[in-house]
């Protein structure tokens, strides 16, 4: 059984996704969410947040932990390199990074995700750049509630995790039709966009979010942020859906603030279009701000495409609601994630890389000592019957070495050099036969005739001491490099060039070769 615990660390509340999952079960979930306190120094309002999920989760240990970057600080940029090597895309990311920020690289802490291949085999990066001082208050945090998490990622780039889901949890949608995430929390909106089944095309977070709303209608109506806060989660609706006193004024108010996020919205929607030539064909919402009755009324007009709230599992749904879940979830399937549709980006990179591995295997350490032993023994059974075999094939191939020396020598061995020296020696009975015949030494003229060279030969005559050739070439340098090509064989002692008569375009010629092949070229002696 595995326990993962995918951490939304929201400015408006902490939502915590237990996800259990073994061989034997589809995995349970269990869904916490605290509100944060409105304190002036947020750490602390983090650090008491957590520390009240923690007592509200389920006993037992914690195999993993997930987390995406809060708050808008997480600077995200698109790039585009003429190559997709991951090699030469990590050697050159960080010079194409530092162009882009207004402080040293030193003082930051990046990563990135392949997001599109391009025509020419290039590679289109999503690339997530966070201040290295912000990373480290943030996991010195988390290491005082005794949570280390394994992934830091982009809180955008962690919904591939739930686009990339087959069978998708979004069957409304054509194949291949593009669709966008879209959560709109307390402070912070999020925005990915992708294919159902595939993947993601492009991400991006922004500052803007439910908060914005709540201080248009604080405002409008001359009442307090708290006051405010709570007259829209009791009152607040847009369109269709605003019904009642001071309904009309409501949604007006609660429109204007919406604004602000829609301008954001839009370019980035219009630029996945342009670059990617496909258009929208269907909005999700999630996150807090979901929750406000007529909101998917409202973006369905202004962007021209429908829009619904993004469906989560029935049994994450039971609790604060699915909406508010979606960040949490898609946190806790990233830990499950692999093959290459798995998002890559993780922020734990360098000194910053999570040291959690040998605590793991130490928790492991009775099954891998169990692993260890069966493969030693797998090993030890495997080289016996491995040693039988080859003893078995060795008495074969003695066997086979003295029938073969006693029928030919009459005497048997069985040490395979011995017996070879004495079958080819001087003393042996195959001395007498000849080391070249006239087939062999006519193979070795016709190898080293050039291949390139026009030569026609009208007469041959070969015996094993004496080669003559008489043919026709086109002139005398050709004559001269055959016969110059056939002293390159050590058998033919002595090339001599008969007469050489040229006629119009054609040269004819005779060549002399006396064979006579060095000691060394027969067999060994006895």
């Amino acid at each position: 059984m595995s326990r993962i615990l995918g951490l939304d660390l929201g400015s408006y509340a902490v939502k915590g996704l237990l996800l259990e999952t073994g061989r034997k079960v589809a995995g349970s979930h269990v869904l916490v969410q605290v509100p944060r306190a409105e304190a002036a120094d947020r750490t602390e309002s983090l650090k008491a947040s957590l520390r009240e999920l923690l007592t509200r989760l389920p006993p037992g240990n914690i195999d993993q932990v997930v987390i995406a970057l809060p708050g808008p600080a997480l600077a995200t940029h698109v790039l585009s390199l003429p190559f997709s090597d991951p090699k030469r895309v990590e050697a050159t990311i960080p010079f194409e990074v530092e162009a882009q920020l207004p402080f040293d690289l030193e003082e930051a802490v990046f990563d990135y995700q392949q997001i599109a291949t391009t025509k020419d085999k290039g590679a289109e990066l999503l690339v997530g750049v966070v201040r290295r001082e912000e990373l480290s208050a943030l996991l010195d945090v988390l290491r005082e509630q005794n949570l280390d998490p394994r992934v830091v990622t982009h809180p955008a780039v962690a919904y591939q995790n739930i686009l990339a889901l087959s069978p998708s949890p979004l069957a409304a949608v054509p194949p291949d039709e593009v669709v966008a995430i879209v959560d709109i929390g307390h402070e912070r909106t999020s925005v990915a966009v992708g294919v159902p089944g595939k993947g993601i095309e492009a991400a991006r977070t922004f500052a803007g979010g439910g908060k914005d709303l709540t201080r248009v209608l604080a405002q409008d109506f001359k009442l307090s942020l708290d006051e405010a806060q709570a007259w829209k989660e009791q009152h607040g609706a847009l369109g269709s859906a605003a019904t009642g006193p001071d309904a009309e004024r409501t949604a007006g108010a609660l429109t204007r603030g919406l604004q602000p996020i829609l301008r954001e919205l839009r370019p980035t929607l219009k630029a996945h279009a342009a670059r990617t030539r496909k258009s929208l064909a269907r909005l999700y919402l999630c996150g807090g701000t979901s929750l406000l009755p007529g909101i998917d009324e409202q973006l369905s007009r202004d962007f021209g495409v429908p829009v619904e709230r993004l469906p989560v599992p029935l049994e994450v749904a039971e609790g604060p609601g699915a909406a508010v879940a979606a960040q949490a979830w898609a946190l806790a399937l990233r830990a499950k994630a692999t093959g290459p549709r798995a998002p890559r980006f993780n922020l734990r990179r360098g000194d910053f890389a999570f040291k959690g591995e040998l605590d793991y295997l130490k928790g492991k350490a009775g099954l891998l000592a169990s692993f260890a032993a069966t493969l030693l023994l797998l090993l030890i059974a495997s080289g016996i019957v491995r040693n039988a075999v080859l003893s078995r094939r060795e008495a074969q191939v003695d066997s086979a070495l003295c029938e073969i020396t006693k029928r030919v020598l009459g005497t048997c061995e069985k040490d395979y050099a011995r017996a070879l020296n004495l079958m080819t020696g001087q003393e042996s009975p195959t001395s007498a036969l000849p080391k070249k015949s006239a087939v062999n030494l006519m193979a070795e003229l016709v190898e080293r005739i050039p291949r390139d060279m026009p030569v026609t030969f009208e007469d041959i005559t070969v015996d094993s001491e004496r080669i003559q050739l008489r043919g026709v070439t086109e002139t005398r340098t050709q004559v001269d490099d055959l016969s110059t090509a056939l002293k390159g064989y050590r058998c033919f002692k002595d090339v001599q060039t008969g007469k050489v008569e040229t006629s119009g375009q054609k040269t004819s010629f005779r060549l002399d070769i006396d064979v006579e092949c060095p000691a060394e070229e027969g067999a060994p002696q006895g």
